[in-house]
């Protein structure tokens, strides 16, 4: 009879479990839903709404919106940063940088609503804020590695690489510009190049 009440009581216990990971996780999802679609700070009844489940499910699961920033974070970082980290096919420093911009063009498309949002959301969020910088540290190192010279030694072109293939001159291009990914891409590798060609001219000089 013991076994039975235990094996009931332990039915019950992952019952319970499974049902609070699986409204977690409609949480989630929705709150993600929400951001990709557009809305770049869904309020807890939204979030509530769009999840099917209660508002006091959604500040049980989670007690401050603060926690679903993270997890926006977190969904970026888990699907995308490993793309960055595979290596590139071009042994030169040049075909690397092309790589690397393919690369951002193709991630930025995908991330966008998730950057406008974070833009927003990290004035409320700190997490937000020092992940931001991590990554823009992050992009800086890598093309640090690439090029053949610093930032030290030529700050500003390093500057202006850096603006014509970062994720808010992507932005700028799709959303105030209004051109399509392809051209989008196009533009930020035409922008690139006008950098390094003052780059070439000068080493030729030398």
């Amino acid at each position: 009879m013991d076994t039975v009440k235990a094996t009931s009581k332990k039915t019950e216990t992952d019952g319970r479990k499974l049902r609070t990971t699986d409204s977690r996780q409609k949480i989630v999802d929705a709150f993600l839903k929400l951001v990709y679609e557009g809305n770049v700070s869904p309020s807890a009844e939204e979030v509530a709404t769009a999840a099917n489940v209660s508002l006091s499910t959604v500040f049980r699961r989670f007690t401050e919106m603060e926690l679903l920033y993270r997890e926006l974070i977190i969904e970026v970082q888990t699907k995308f940063l490993p793309k960055f980290l595979i290596p590139f096919e071009s042994t030169d420093w040049r075909g690397q940088i092309h790589e690397l911009v393919k690369r951002r063009a193709a991630a930025y498309e995908l991330l966008m609503p998730y950057r406008v949002a974070t833009k927003v959301l990290m004035h409320r969020s700190t997490f937000i804020k020092d992940n931001i910088e991590r990554w823009t540290l992050m992009q800086k190192k890598q093309l640090e590695f690439l090029l053949p010279f610093s930032e030290i030694e030529e700050p500003l072109m390093f500057a202006g690489i850096e603006a014509s293939i970062s994720f808010d001159t992507w932005i700028q291009i799709r959303s105030a510009q209004k051109l399509s990914g392809e051209k989008a891409e196009a533009l930020m590798m035409y922008m690139l190049e006008l950098v390094l060609s003052n780059f070439q001219e000068k080493s030729n000089k030398d």
